[in-house]
C-alpha cells in the first residue's frame, strides 16, 4: 500500500473516509463539504459556521484537519473528523450545539449526536464536552475499512507557539477537538487469535478462548 505523504493524496484519503463515515453512521444526510488541510496549531481541526466555499452551483461548508497533528495514530485523525460530522450533522438540523467565544464551548447536545454517531465524548472543564475518542463500534468500523495513517505533518514554528504566526484557526469556526485536552487513556484493549488472526476488543482485562482455534486471545495494543 502507498504511503500517505503527499497532499493530493491524503486530501483524497480524508475525502474518501468522510463518504464512508457519512454513509456507515448518517445515512448520508450530510452534505459534502469542502476539506481542507490548513495548520490550527490549537486545534486538531474544524468546521466553519457558515458555507464559505462555493463549489460550481453550489455553497458548502468547510472542514479542516490541522496538519500540524496529521500524523496522528488514524484512529484519532477519524474521531476529529467525526467530531466535524456531528457539527455539521447539528448545523444542518438546525441545532444549537455550541456557545461562547469562537463557539469554543461544546454543549450537551453535541455530546448527544456525537455519542449517537460513533464517539465517547468527555467534559473539559473550559470547552465543554469536546474531549473525543472512538467508540468500539468506530474502531471496528476503521478496521473494516483498512484506512492506514497519514505519514505527513507541517511542524509548529515559534511564531505558531507564541500565537503570533499564520497558522490561527478560521474565524468563526468551531474549534472541533479543542485546545489539546489532556490525553485521554484508552478505554480500549485489542486482542487478536495467534492461529486464524481473529481480531476482538475489550474495555477490561480479559481471558478469552478463541471458538474455532481453541486459542487463547493475545493482547496487542
Amino acid at each position: 500500500m502507498k504511503q500517505t505523504v503527499r497532499t493530493s493524496r491524503t486530501a483524497g484519503q480524508l475525502e474518501k473516509m468522510f463518504r464512508a463515515i457519512n454513509t456507515h453512521f448518517y445515512n448520508n444526510e450530510l452534505p459534502e463539504p469542502i476539506i481542507t488541510l490548513k495548520k490550527t496549531p490549537n486545534a486538531y481541526g474544524h468546521i466553519t459556521c457558515s458555507k464559505t466555499w462555493q463549489a460550481g452551483s453550489e455553497r458548502r461548508y468547510e472542514i479542516n484537519i490541522s496538519t500540524a497533528t496529521l500524523d496522528r495514530p488514524i484512529e484519532e485523525t477519524t474521531a476529529t473528523l467525526c467530531h466535524e460530522c456531528a457539527h455539521l450533522y447539528a448545523m444542518t438540523h438546525g441545532i444549537k450545539d455550541t456557545s461562547g467565544a469562537g463557539n469554543s464551548y461544546h454543549n450537551k447536545r453535541f455530546k448527544a449526536i456525537a455519542e449517537a454517531h460513533g464517539l465517547i465524548i468527555d467534559h473539559h472543564e473550559k470547552y465543554g464536552w469536546t474531549i473525543t475518542s472512538p467508540s468500539l463500534e468506530l474502531l471496528d468500523f476503521i478496521e473494516t475499512q483498512g484506512w492506514q495513517a497519514i505519514q505527513m505533518s507541517e511542524g509548529l514554528t515559534w511564531a505558531d507557539m507564541t500565537g503570533t504566526g499564520t497558522g490561527s484557526r478560521t474565524p468563526g469556526a468551531a474549534y472541533g477537538t479543542g485546545i489539546k485536552p489532556p490525553k485521554r487513556p484508552s478505554s480500549t484493549r485489542r486482542w487478536v487469535c495467534p492461529d486464524c488472526g481473529t481480531i476482538i476488543r475489550s474495555t477490561k482485562e480479559v481471558n478469552v478462548i478463541c471458538g474455532d482455534c481453541g486459542k487463547q486471545f493475545i493482547r496487542t495494543d
